[in-house]
């Protein structure tokens, strides 16, 4: 028997209804600010159910409902079919017109809006530096890795504004895979970044993310 199924439940910065008729989802309603949003997608082979999905964003709530389309496309590991439309997020208008496939000829865009942040400056600090790196997974299992670690620091600025927003970090790239993820298909970490702190040293932040940070 076909039935139809509600969950509310908790998104980040928001609330989201969602609705399933015979184990699909078919539409759900996102109460969050987010920018303005019109956008239509059609199913790739990685879909399980074969839908295509139209997203309407009015910045208070977004409303997505899906429509039956039984033809599909390659996927090409991307796990998204193609989309047409635009979004806007952060300080970017987003549009799409077609099957992205991770390349640079993809057709997608971003326009920069006038008032959005612009990157000033990227400044590595420090030389590489090696150091031993140690994982628990939840399993008890304990990876030992090298991370190579570096010093970095970028600068963003507003045009016409005096303002500016600094990011003061370490980077960070692993000899082997990290994390509950490593030897699957998804693949573990292999490279990252993490905020320092005033008077921190490189290896004083790798302690600390190595303390704090699920991978």
């Amino acid at each position: 028997m076909k039935k139809l199924r509600f969950a509310f439940e908790r998104e980040h910065k928001g609330w989201l209804l969602r609705m399933w008729w015979n184990w699909a989802e078919v539409a759900y309603l996102l109460l969050a600010l987010r920018g303005l949003k019109a956008e239509i997608e059609f199913p790739s082979d990685w879909h399980e159910h074969r839908q295509g999905w139209v997203r309407l964003g009015f910045g208070l709530f977004t409303l997505a409902f899906a429509f039956p389309w039984p033809w599909v496309v390659p996927d090409d590991y991307q796990c998204s079919g193609p989309r047409f439309g635009f979004c806007f997020f952060q300080d970017g208008l987003h549009l799409s017109w077609g099957k992205s496939h991770g390349k640079r000829d993809d057709p997608f865009k971003i326009i920069q809006m006038p008032w959005g942040w612009r990157h000033r400056k990227h400044e590595v600090l420090t030389e590489p530096e090696q150091f031993p790196y140690t994982y628990r997974l939840r399993s008890g299992e304990v990876q030992e890795r090298i991370a190579t670690v570096k010093e970095e620091r970028r600068l963003w600025t507003r045009p016409w504004l005096p303002h500016k927003r600094e990011s003061h970090y370490i980077d960070i790239s692993f000899d082997k895979e990290v994390g509950e993820r490593s030897g699957s298909w998804k693949g573990g970490v292999m490279g990252c970044s993490y905020d320092m702190l005033p008077a921190e040293n490189p290896l004083m932040t790798l302690r600390r993310m190595e303390r704090e940070r699920n991978l």
